[in-house]
């Protein structure tokens, strides 16, 4: 079971505030900045397949990766509703599987924040390696070391309703600024107001803050070029005001 399993059914509703098709936009325009124009792609950690679907309706080849069961389930049955053919399979991003000749690989919502030592990084980068073309190109997102230092942590509450549902999200986080990692420790209270029932979720997710320094240096061992680092959404240089940032780089040899 992953970080993921009791969280999966409330996800969508947790961030239905998230414009996945403006930061597809976005991401694309990147990738082509950088000559990957059309093509195949893989998502890798593509949660309940948003993502995936936006790049499919633009018309990406794209197939997709999570380590989570239940987000895989949800990709599947979201694809097939919208009457796309994604094949979607559950796997961890660490591991090189039957992916490969994709143009582009994108790891979005902070995939590479859950990878949470050097090594690990690497191994992500590794299969992203594997699934590429000579020349691909990889966009990633993480979190921003200098931002979450400057800004340091703290307990946010968030509370979604959309009738009969009501979700109250608590996040409390443990600072180890020594591993330069971040403990989020979610309670979610999941109500249904017509059936008068509640139930309490609690998870912990594990995730590392980086420096496009460390990035670069884990990129280069890989096999990748590295190209840029920018604050999310922009094209601006990370930033103290956004915990936010992505990098693209380059397949470029063998790791």
């Amino acid at each position: 079971m992953t970080v993921f399993a009791d969280y999966a059914p409330w996800y969508d509703l947790l961030y239905r505030d998230k414009d996945y098709a403006a930061e597809t936009a976005f991401v694309e325009a990147r990738l082509r900045d950088h000559g990957a124009t059309s093509g195949k792609l893989l998502d890798l950690g593509c949660g309940t397949g948003l993502h995936a679907i936006e790049f499919a309706r633009r018309g990406w080849d794209v197939a997709g990766v999570d380590l989570s069961h239940e987000m895989i389930a949800s990709a599947k049955a979201r694809a097939e509703q919208a009457g796309l053919s994604i094949p979607f399979r559950q796997g961890d991003a660490r591991e090189a599987r039957p992916e490969r000749g994709f143009d582009a690989v994108v790891s979005l919502f902070h995939v590479a924040s859950y990878q949470t030592s050097r090594d690990a990084l690497a191994a992500m980068f590794r299969t992203a390696h594997a699934a590429l073309k000579p020349g691909g190109v990889i966009f990633f997102d993480y979190w921003y070391g200098g931002a979450v230092l400057a800004q340091g942590v703290e307990t946010r509450v968030k509370v979604i309703e959309q009738k009969p549902l009501r979700l109250t999200r608590i996040a409390q986080s443990d600072h180890d600024e020594q591993a330069a990692t971040v403990t989020v420790n979610y309670t979610l209270f999941c109500e249904d107001t017509d059936r008068a029932t509640i139930r309490r979720v609690e998870e912990a997710h594990h995730l590392r803050y980086w420096f496009p320094f460390e990035i670069d240096a884990a990129l280069e061992a890989s096999g990748f070029r590295p190209a840029v680092h920018a604050a999310w959404l922009t094209q601006d240089a990370p930033h103290t005001k956004s915990w936010a940032a992505y990098a693209v780089a380059r397949k470029s040899g063998t790791p």
